[in-house]
């Protein structure tokens, strides 16, 4: 598939960008450790990130189906570029008060939230006939290879430099990615007719959603798995392992472990021929969606963590990829980025209010308590559409 042009630009602009952004959490997170934001600072970082892409990736998807998506990708990683940049100059300043890093995180969760939608309808574009679900797991394999050296590669560089110089060479990321995507060429260009309101486009991707009782499952499953494991992971996690596993280098060897799961996954993904794509992706799911929270309970040694978090990125690379080709396959080409995008406001709704509240939370009732809790909810949340019949049904 790599020797289609347009389809290795992309996926070679896709890699350039996610790198940087798998490198620049981990210094991001040290980084207000280190200001003293504790597990509330982290919370409020990552919740002012997830609330624009939340808040805006409805007219971001408009945006994707409306204009030529590479116009808006190359717009959204140039914003991004800026943004990045920015953060890692005030923090190698030392000009870089928490509010400050929360509002920069904000602009690079707006810029997602247009460029995930486009991204996700160009990638149907390049999408070789008859290999929608190979070409969506191809991309998800360079996103977890980004997952297993980003982590790493930051630990690595964190005992050498400035976690500033980390996020300028992310925005530096945006930059690459930027020129690779305006190489590509025509990524789907609107269709001609007479153009809705906004709020008319929006109501029309909802009704999509809707009328597949399995994409609405589907949705409903992805909020309370973000709301509750991804909140309690992404900031109990770093607490637990700077307060009892070591610090940055254990957390990021776990980070990694998922990324390398994941890239298993991906690559696995990309051989399986499924009959039953979505009940085999949330049967998978089922040992990915909480034994983690539960050993960071305890909390278990580092390669216990490793091993668990290696087994949901597996999980979690099979079910992103059904997912997103099921999507691809099920849904018409000229609103596809809305779809996504009613799918990323869906599953991302309830994220914000998790990390902004998680914190407080393990404060008042322990931080042990809170990661079991969120384990069964999370647990829960991937059993219930398995008795929905049109996900047990649907086809490849």
């Amino acid at each position: 598939m790599l020797r289609r042009r347009p389809l290795r630009l992309l996926f070679l602009a896709r890699g350039t960008s996610v790198l940087g952004d798998m490198v620049t959490p981990v210094a991001l997170v040290f980084a207000v450790l280190a200001l003293g934001g504790g597990a509330s600072g982290i919370g409020i970082v990552l919740a002012a990130r997830a609330l624009p892409s939340v808040a805006l990736v409805l007219i971001g998807g408009v945006i994707g189906d409306r204009y030529p998506r590479r116009s808006v990708m190359v717009w959204s990683n140039l914003a991004g570029f800026a943004g990045q940049t920015l953060t890692g100059v005030l923090i190698l300043l030392q000009h870089a008060p928490l509010w400050c890093i929360a509002l920069l995180a904000a602009t690079r969760g707006a810029t997602g939230a247009f460029f995930n939608p486009a991204s996700t309808g160009a990638i149907a574009e390049v999408a070789p006939a008859g290999n929608l679900r190979q070409t969506y797991s191809l991309f998800s394999l360079v996103g977890n290879a980004a997952e297993v050296a980003g982590p790493v590669l930051a630990a690595a560089l964190l005992a050498w430099v400035d976690p500033g110089w980390l996020l300028v060479a992310d925005g530096a990321t945006f930059l690459i990615s930027a020129l690779l995507v305006a190489a590509v060429g025509p990524l789907g260009h609107p269709a001609a007719g007479a153009r809705r309101s906004m709020a008319g486009d929006i109501r029309e991707g909802l009704r999509c959603v809707t009328e597949r009782r399995w994409l609405t499952a589907l949705i409903a499953s992805a909020a309370v798995f973000q709301l509750c494991l991804l909140s309690a992971l992404n900031v109990l996690g770093p607490v637990v392992a700077n307060d009892h596993l070591g610090g940055a280098s254990a957390w990021a060897l776990i980070v990694g472990a998922l990324g390398a799961g994941g890239l298993c996954g991906t690559a696995l993904s990309l051989k399986l021929r499924l009959r039953r794509p979505l009940l085999t992706g949330y049967v998978a799911m089922l040992a990915g969606a909480g034994p983690t929270l539960l050993l960071l309970a305890l909390p278990a040694p580092v390669y216990v963590l490793a091993v668990s978090e290696f087994v949901s990125g597996m999980a979690i690379a099979v079910f992103t990829a059904v997912e997103s080709a099921a999507i691809a396959k099920e849904v018409p080409r000229d609103l596809l980025s809305r779809v996504d995008a009613v799918n990323r406001f869906g599953s991302m709704g309830l994220r914000p209010v998790g990390t902004a509240l998680i914190g407080p939370v393990a404060a008042a009732c322990g931080v042990p308590l809170t990661l079991v809790c969120a384990a069964v909810l999370s647990l829960l949340a991937m059993v219930v559409p398995l008795l929905v019949k049109d996900v047990r049904r649907l086809t490849e």
